[in-house]
């Protein structure tokens, strides 16, 4: 066994109160053996990976326990023993990009360094020659052609995907035998996650690695791993080979995860039906034409223009739930802040049910129409605010007065079911799920008609955006409500909306009903976006579309 955790408790002690976060967690990974450690925020699931790695905080205490790699007890070494052990024994991919380079420092200045703080570590003595040699033959591995250039660049210079296969080559550069990754496809498109995760593999089987997976994605996990461990508050709850856990898990957190997981394909499909939309009736969101072009000026270079949306068109129907598809930097969030009237089109017009939006509107009935929800509810309410002053703005705005606020804002708690007691809650004291039912709630206020939905649960862990989802299925039964859901997650918008139009770089390359476009997409970018989506099952998979090399390879940023 190459390495056996035992038993291990951890706690931390901080501001006089001890936590306890691990709790007699045992995992074993085989030599070559491909393990995924599952769960959500809070589980526990990087605190072991950092045990592992011997980069606890300062307030962090291994009360018990082992940790075995190749037989030997590492928390017995000695701390310059142990540091040895970085890079060479075992190695990681962090989650994010790009906060893990220091954006003033080239990328070669980045790997150079840890090949220099090795031969410190090491007490082995190399030259720049030869630094440069084994970095440029890392940079190959992970399929960056050209190591010369991505040297001498910039973080911020490099795609999202490009600076991960470079933490990729981090993690590569001292021919780990254990390769831990920590969420390495979360902050990117699936597309770019999809080729990352291929290159995971191949390279785990070419330089005969064992990999411990790390995330929340049981999608990924199918993808990457053979066993799978499921972690929650600090403890293993079931564990055992990917086919039995995903058929038939036995403890009811597993299954309430293999649940919420939104389904592309079969039976766990929740399609929604089409809105019957009458003879005459017109579109309560009406974009025809619309373009967007930023325009720059640069000393000595002129000006200079980006098109970030080129002639737009689509309708939204009253009482319809309208997907916006697209990666990063396909306009989604650009249109979206056009039809609030935050920005204004370049050419073409937006229509808000029967209303020409321009760049706020003074008509405050028009203003109260639509309302919109944010990606980050931990970014979008004010820290300074419990929750009955949050609420309470939008309502002062409306003219209520201040007998009849409080009992609005228990109107509207109740409405997303939140406890009344809640009022006097700041931010910091409610979890991801409770934030956005806040930030729900302070949409829904002024009464609106159609709120746009922008990535409101991409922060969110997967049973609290089945939550969300359900409660946002609610509201718009019960109130009436018009949503325009943006995001890039379309295994969550093949269940959630009845229509769907898809971005790319500015321009809609295809829109229809939900089934159309997942059953028979039309366009290689929408068939590329698809198959590229991590699934569960094999039946899923098969029924995926089929993409040749070629035409993926076209849409790779």
């Amino acid at each position: 066994m190459l390495l056996d955790v035992k038993d291990l408790n951890l706690s931390f002690r901080t501001y006089g109160q001890t936590r306890h976060i691990l709790k007699g967690v045992n995992l074993q990974i085989p030599e070559g053996g491909r393990v995924a450690l599952i769960g959500e925020t809070g589980s526990g699931k990087s605190v072991t990976s950092k045990a592992i790695l011997g980069t606890l905080p300062d307030t962090a205490r291994i009360t018990s326990g082992q940790i075995l790699f190749d037989s030997e007890d590492i928390l017995q070494k000695k701390a310059e023993a142990r540091e040895k052990m970085k890079g060479t024994a075992f190695s990681i991919i962090m989650q994010d990009p790009l906060s893990s380079f220091n954006p003033v420092f080239r990328i070669g200045q980045h790997l150079e360094d840890v090949l220099r703080y090795a031969d410190i570590r090491l007490g082995e003595v190399t030259n720049h020659e030869d630094r440069i040699r084994r970095i440029d033959e890392v940079l190959q591995m992970v399929q960056l052609g050209d190591p010369e250039r991505v040297r001498k660049a910039y973080p911020a210079q490099l795609s999202g995907g490009m600076r991960q296969r470079v933490l990729i080559a981090l993690a590569l550069l001292h021919q780990p035998r254990l390769l831990i990754a920590d969420e390495p496809g979360t902050a990117l498109d699936v597309t770019i996650q999809d080729e990352i995760l291929n290159l995971i593999n191949r390279l785990v089987d070419e330089n005969g690695l064992s990999l411990l997976m790390i995330t929340h994605n049981l999608g990924v996990v199918r993808q990457t791993a053979d066993d799978v461990y499921v972690m929650r508050f600090g403890e293993i709850v079931e564990h055992g080979p990917i086919g039995s856990i995903f058929r038939a898990p036995k403890q009811a957190y597993t299954q309430q995860l293999v649940e919420a997981i939104p389904a592309l394909y079969g039976e766990r499909v929740k399609e929604q039906p089409q809105v019957e939309v009458l003879e005459g009736e017109k579109p309560v969101i009406e974009v025809e034409d619309v373009s967007k072009i930023f325009e720059s000026r640069r000393f000595l270079r002129g000006k200079s223009e980006f098109k970030a949306v080129q002639n737009v068109s689509f309708d939204v129907f009253r009482g319809e739930v309208f997907g916006l598809a697209g990666e990063s930097g396909s306009g989604k969030t650009t249109m979206a802040r056009m039809i609030m009237g935050i920005m204004e089109a370049s050419t073409g017009s937006i229509t808000i049910d029967g209303h020409t939006r321009g760049l706020w509107n003074k008509d405050k009935d028009l203003r109260k129409k639509i309302q919109i929800i944010y990606q980050n509810p931990g970014t979008s309410l004010n820290p300074k605010r419990t929750v009955r002053q949050t609420l309470s703005v939008p309502l002062k705005a409306l003219g209520y007065d201040a007998q009849k606020i409080d009992a609005r804002i228990r109107e509207l708690l109740n409405y997303v079911e939140l406890p009344e007691h809640y009022m006097s809650a700041y931010a910091h004291e409610l979890s991801g799920g409770q934030k956005q039912r806040v930030a729900i709630a302070r949409a829904i206020a002024a009464e609106p008609e159609i709120i746009i939905l922008d990535e409101p649960t991409s922060a969110l862990d997967v049973s609290v955006q089945a939550s969300v989802i359900k409660l946002l299925q609610r509201l718009r039964d019960e109130l009436g409500l018009t949503y325009l859901f943006i995001s890039h997650d379309l295994s969550l918008m093949r269940n959630f909306c009845s229509r769907i139009a898809i971005m790319r770089k500015g321009q809609l390359v295809e829109q229809g009903t939900v089934r159309d476009v997942f059953e028979n997409p039309k366009h290689d970018y929408t068939r590329t976006l698809i198959s590229a989506i991590p699934v569960m099952t094999e039946e899923e998979e098969q029924q995926k579309p089929e993409v040749s090399a070629e035409v993926r390879a076209q849409f790779l940023v």
